[in-house]
């Protein structure tokens, strides 16, 4: 009875370290998959299509008139999109795309369950905090380490105070205090 508790909690642990994200990248090409097929069988509401148009400045480019079938994808604001069918007209790319509602709405779940899982969640109501000061603070290994600045102009030294901080100091004495002409070549 241990052995079979101690697998099922290693099950777990190893699900929510990596399983939940194998899981819904399976479930996103599944759903991608199947939105392709869809649009390979033409199998699709022309009214859902979504038009961008892209200029382009080509040397050689020939205007179709009529669209050809594409595949792609591209994400807008959190939503994806599916390329169904494009074309080069007017020094244009028009391309015709359709939401990807269900590779969305995966994505959207597996960020949800990222958030659980990790419990990156911001309810204070709920919640009391464990800090008793009532602020998170975070170090970096940045913050001990500092930056060298290296300059290259002999007339401006950088000098590294701490870190994220520089001090600029000006050698007026490599400066001509008096404009000359220059010497003739």
């Amino acid at each position: 009875m241990k052995k079979l508790f101690a697998i099922a909690l290693l099950g777990i642990l190893l699900f929510n370290w990596g399983g939940y994200r194998l899981l819904t990248d399976y479930l996103e090409d599944r759903a991608d998959l199947q939105l392709e097929a869809q649009l390979d069988q033409d199998n699709y509401d022309e009214s859902s299509l979504i038009s961008i148009k892209v200029p382009t400045n080509l040397p050689y480019y020939h205007n179709n008139i009529n669209y050809e079938r594409v595949d792609g994808s591209i994400n807008i604001r959190g939503v994806e999109y599916k390329y169904v069918k494009r074309r080069i007209y007017n020094d244009s790319l028009e391309l015709m795309c359709i939401p990807n509602m269900a590779k969305t709405g995966m994505q959207n779940a597996r960020d949800d369950f990222f958030r659980l899982a990790n419990d990156l969640v911001n309810n204070n109501s709920s919640k009391k905090s464990g800090n008793a000061h009532g602020h998170n603070v975070k170090f970096s290994v940045q913050d001990y380490t500092a930056t060298p600045a290296i300059s290259l102009n002999p007339a401006i030294q950088l000098v590294d105070v701490a870190a994220n901080t520089a001090v600029v100091q000006h050698f007026k004495s490599i400066y001509l205090d008096c404009l000359e002409r220059p010497p003739q070549a």
